[in-house]
């Protein structure tokens, strides 16, 4: 069972921002990618994922401002580009869950914009 939380932080520009954490050790890099590229680049990632998934393509690489995924049809693996052994090590997730995550923090960071005041929210499935 995966166990995430969503939660509201104050930025270093003093914006309000939004973090998740999760339950599996090895998931701890997710909330760097969450934060940073499915943050920045949603719609890239998002294609990369349904391309893959679909079938349109076998296999796909996207990399971001820090992290990059190499998306198979199974498994992708998401990883720091650059001093991989100094800033984490990779994660290994079903490309269909990974699909369902970056989906679930689109709609967190939508609610956050709209002002709902549902965080912290915590989900379990």
């Amino acid at each position: 069972m995966l166990k995430r939380q969503y939660k509201l932080f104050k930025s270093v520009d003093d914006k309000i921002a939004l973090t998740v954490l999760y339950n599996r050790e090895n998931y701890k890099i997710l909330t760097t990618f969450m934060m940073t590229e499915v943050h920045d680049f949603y719609p890239d990632v998002r294609e990369a994922l349904e391309n893959v998934i679909s079938g349109n393509m076998e296999e796909y690489a996207f990399d971001g401002n820090l992290l990059g995924i190499e998306v198979g049809k199974e498994i992708t693996e998401v990883y720091f580009q650059f001093e991989e052994e100094l800033l984490g090590e990779p994660c290994f997730i079903s490309t269909d869950e990974l699909y369902k995550l970056v989906i679930e923090w689109k709609e967190m960071e939508e609610r956050m914009k709209r002002g709902e005041d549902i965080f912290p929210v915590t989900i379990e499935d």
